[in-house]
């Protein structure tokens, strides 16, 4: 914003995330009821029934019943947000920025987003298009609104109850993360697209055999069932591979282990020797899913 003296002053996230909800107002459903929002009063959302929903001074909001997953602490997203930052993930997000399609105003939602990285990252590519990330883990929507500009609303929220309107939604972005179909399909427009990203059988497998030294049957892994799940739900479903070597100093090596859920399920012993040897190098293998809303 430019003031009346013709200084450049940086909008407050709370004012930004009034302005895109006002401005985006149709998109938005009430997660408690369904029904649609009424009014933008002051800094809160208030939907038909009268349910309210207030913004707070990081421009984030509570749009879900329960309580937000506390399972995450804030270290986690640290760990997450540093290995994001060396770039670890980005030959994966420009195939996935190349597979979205450049619709003016049609809403793009990262859905369980964590400490937002991978949605900061698009939206430097992502000119006039509504972008919210959302994720359950309160420390995680914080960590978003806190490292990055506000390009993307950030809200904690539910994937078994999204707080969008019917068909609102033009592309949903899944990245190793749990779906729920049902809902996933009640909010994406018709020929909407929706990206999901699954590891895939050679996805840290560097790590994998180092973690799970003692334990051979864990050093392999296959998403075959996810993807005929997928399959069932967008028949025409479109699959491409990403695969890539990555250099990691000592502090990326550290970084990626205490963020992977692989090395919260190996043995104390196995953790210790992985502490002990940290690799220089490791594969990302991933798939990309795309299906279109019929």
């Amino acid at each position: 914003r430019i003031n009346g003296a013709g200084v450049w002053m940086m909008q407050k996230k709370i004012d930004w995330s009034r302005d895109f909800i006002q401005i985006h107002q149709q998109l938005f459903a009430c997660p408690y009821c369904h029904a649609a929002i009424e009014t933008i009063d002051g800094y809160s959302m208030v939907c038909t029934n009268r349910h309210r929903f207030d913004i707070n001074k990081k421009g984030t909001l509570h749009l879900m019943k329960q309580k937000a997953n506390e399972d995450y602490d804030a270290e986690l997203f640290m760990h997450r947000y540093e290995l994001a930052q060396s770039g670890f993930f980005n030959p994966l997000l420009d195939e996935v920025l190349s597979l979205i399609p450049k619709q003016e105003n049609k809403l793009i939602v990262d859905i369980g987003c964590g400490e937002g990285s991978p949605l900061a990252y698009l939206s430097s590519f992502l000119e006039d298009i509504p972008l919210v990330g959302m994720d359950i883990a309160k420390e995680g929507i914080l960590a978003a609104s806190n490292h990055h500009s506000q390009k993307a609303l950030w809200i904690v929220a539910d994937l078994a109850q999204l707080p969008f309107g019917d068909e609102s939604c033009g592309t949903l972005i899944n990245m190793l993360t749990p779906s729920n179909y049902k809902e996933f399909n009640r909010v994406l427009t018709p020929g909407g697209t929706f990206i999901k990203i699954i590891p895939g059988s050679n996805y840290l497998i560097e790590l994998r055999q180092q973690l799970y030294k003692s334990n051979e049957e864990k050093q392999h892994y296959s998403n075959e069932d996810i993807v005929e799940r997928f399959k069932q739900e967008y028949p025409s479903m479109k699959m491409k591979e990403v695969s890539y070597q990555v250099k990691l100093t000592t502090e990326m090596y550290e970084h990626l282990l205490q963020m992977t859920p692989l090395y919260w399920g190996a043995s104390k012993e196995d953790q210790d020797y992985s502490k002990n040897h940290p690799l220089e190098t490791i594969r990302v293998h991933l798939w990309i899913l795309v299906g279109e809303k019929n």
